[in-house]
């Protein structure tokens, strides 16, 4: 009986090592798979296609061929600006006597494009159709108006507005247009577009000195430059031994998704000491937590990669982590309500290299469960 009792005494020993190493084993767990970014792009277009000259003939009488290119820059995932450069041939003809003519223009216009489908939708870096709306100003350069020049001098046509050698012609013009994605660098376009011009652009009067109209009817290719978007890279929580009891509630650390918020304290490089700058959001997150007492925070100290050692990122990450946990603490709270981790280099949570000095103080609630905006 006693060799019994002794053998369960070790049994029970010997499950207790194994759940505590089980507990307390060191390792590491995914908090986040990254997340998709807008990076600003330029872009250039090529396109062709069809355009016409409202006047007095059969539609088809006035079609003519157009061309349009254009290089843009995307600032942001719905707005963009474009310089385009459109034109090739114009057409139109005068009724009694008959007599149908055309001549050459070439029209620079600087556009500000919207792009309505992020605007409504959110951006999606892998949509595959992105509807657009662009309105701009331009100049149209008219030139190589024999034709008309011709049929006054042989058919005695009063064209009124009649112009030699070139002329320069203000433009006014919108349009819409769709682009259908191929891949990350390539996407084919359509877009059709009106242009407002003086009533001398086609040589003839119109009613009341009306303003002219040209359209077009372009499809194309358009080319992003660069890269349009980026992916964060995965975030680790590494799991520490967690030995300490407090008697009336535990640190509740859960997945980055359930976070409540978090706040971000930037550091100036080489250096982990807090700017005064960034006091306004200690000093907001210092309410919250006082008015929240069953809220955690967990502290992620990071550092720049593109400066230093990987040696002296990861000292400088856990001395960030370290001063905001003492500022904490020396304002009331309590140590155990505080993890903190030292990222080092090895995590870059930001796309601007600057912006990784820093202390990303991730609270939760387990009052409020839900993410809510942090006002600071």
């Amino acid at each position: 009986m006693r060799r019994t009792l002794i053998l369960l005494s070790l049994l029970l020993g010997i499950c207790s090592v194994v759940k505590a190493q089980e507990d307390y084993t060191q390792g590491r767990r995914i908090l986040s798979n990254g997340t998709d970014f807008f990076v600003p792009h330029w872009f250039a277009t090529i396109q062709g296609g069809a355009a016409y000259d409202v006047g007095e003939a059969k539609f088809t009488n006035l079609i003519s061929p157009a061309l349009q290119l254009s290089v843009g820059y995307q600032y942001n995932h719905f707005l963009s600006t474009r310089l385009a450069v459109s034109g090739w041939q114009a057409r139109n003809q005068y009724s009694y006597p008959l007599a149908r003519y055309s001549w050459n223009f070439i029209q620079p216009s600087l556009d500000a494009m919207l792009n309505l489908t992020s605007l409504i939708g959110g951006w999606k870096p892998e949509r595959f159709a992105n509807v657009y709306a662009f309105a701009g100003l331009g100049v149209a350069y008219s030139f190589n108006n024999d034709d008309a020049e011709e049929a006054d001098k042989r058919f005695g046509i009063d064209f009124q507005k009649l112009w030699y050698g070139h002329r320069w012609n203000p433009v006014v013009r919108a349009g819409v247009g769709a682009d259908f994605r191929i891949s990350d660098n390539i996407a084919l376009g359509a877009e059709v577009n009106a242009n407002m011009l003086p009533d001398h652009f086609n040589s003839k009067l119109g009613k009341k000195d009306n303003r002219d109209w040209h359209f077009n009817a372009l499809v194309g290719i358009k080319f992003t430059i660069g890269k349009d978007h980026g992916r964060t890279e995965q975030i680790y929580e590494e799991l520490q031994p967690q030995l300490v009891t407090v008697p009336d509630t535990v640190f509740i650390d859960v997945p980055i998704e359930k976070i409540s918020f978090n706040v971000n304290i930037y550091f100036l490089i080489n250096q982990s000491t807090i700017r005064s700058s960034q006091i306004p959001k200690l000093t907001s997150l210092l309410r919250f937590l006082r008015e929240h007492p069953r809220a955690f925070i967990r502290l992620s100290g990071y550092a720049d990669k593109e400066t230093g050692t990987p040696e002296i990122n990861m000292r400088l990450s856990r001395e960030r982590a370290q001063v905001v946990s003492q500022y904490l603490q020396d304002e009331g709270i309590q140590e155990w309500r505080i993890r903190r981790f030292a990222k080092g280099d090895k995590v870059q949570p930001f796309d601007i290299p600057a912006d990784n000095r820093v202390c990303i103080c991730f609270v939760y609630d387990p009052d409020n469960p839900v993410p809510q905006p942090f006002e600071y």
